[in-house]
């Protein structure tokens, strides 16, 4: 059984396709040790026409990186979750979807804490899209719609008191900032092609284009490619 050694990272993507999310997906899969193993979560997807063929979308994703000594695992029901199988690999990566049904079947299943385990005791974590929302403290920033009724809009909290937006474009600006002040909380905002790595209280923008931080008191602030900042 792989033992967890290096200081936990967590890769927030703003999501898109496998060649537009490339520029950030190779900060994640360049930190993966040689021979490199690391878990698919792609449950977002489910009841959607994407979730059959999620395995194929994740080798492409693979086959565009520059090492071919990585493998993967799928997994299709978050109850096989459990802290034991997770330490056996060297990265998590939760896929897009819909926010609301993921958070429902991690929190339901009990996942949500093994994920919170594993990050806590070095592992890396990778959010793509709905799978980066919900590591942050709230949910409710994205608008997807809630078709399985779930109550309560609180993330998985790994990012302190950060909520994340993907997807970003300026047009979103004027409904991010008010979510930002209307909840008094830090917004991240990732276009697609780009990202940020949190490695403790330090969050660094990586990618294409500039990262975007709305402050609790709603106030718009840019994030260059290559620029940090304590959270």
């Amino acid at each position: 059984m792989q033992k967890i050694r290096q200081p936990n990272r967590i890769y927030l993507s703003g999501g898109g396709s496998e060649r537009r999310t490339l520029p950030f997906d190779r900060f994640f899969f360049n930190d993966l040790p040689l021979g490199g193993r690391f878990l698919y979560v792609p449950i977002a997807l489910r009841g959607s026409r994407l979730y059959p063929d999620a395995g194929d979308w994740m080798k492409r994703v693979v086959d565009l990186q520059d090492r071919n000594d990585l493998s993967f695992e799928i997994l299709t029901s978050a109850a096989e979750m459990n802290h034991t199988r997770l330490e056996s690999f060297d990265g998590i990566y939760i896929g897009g979807g819909n926010v609301w049904s993921l958070i429902k079947e991690l929190i339901e299943s009990g996942a949500s804490k093994s994920l919170i385990d594993y990050s806590g005791e070095g592992g890396r974590i990778y959010g793509g899209s709905a799978g980066a929302i919900i590591l942050g403290k709230r949910i409710d920033s994205a608008p997807d719609k809630n078709s399985v009724r779930w109550k309560d809009t609180g993330g998985l909290s790994l990012l302190h008191e950060l909520s994340v937006a993907c997807h970003y474009t300026r047009a979103m600006d004027p409904k991010l900032a008010d979510w930002a002040q209307d909840n008094g909380l830090p917004l991240l905002a990732l276009p697609e092609g780009s990202g940020m790595i949190i490695a403790g209280d330090i969050a660094t923008c990586h990618g294409e284009d500039e990262c975007v931080l709305y402050t609790s008191k709603g106030e718009r602030r840019v994030i260059i490619p290559g620029a940090t900042m304590e959270i």
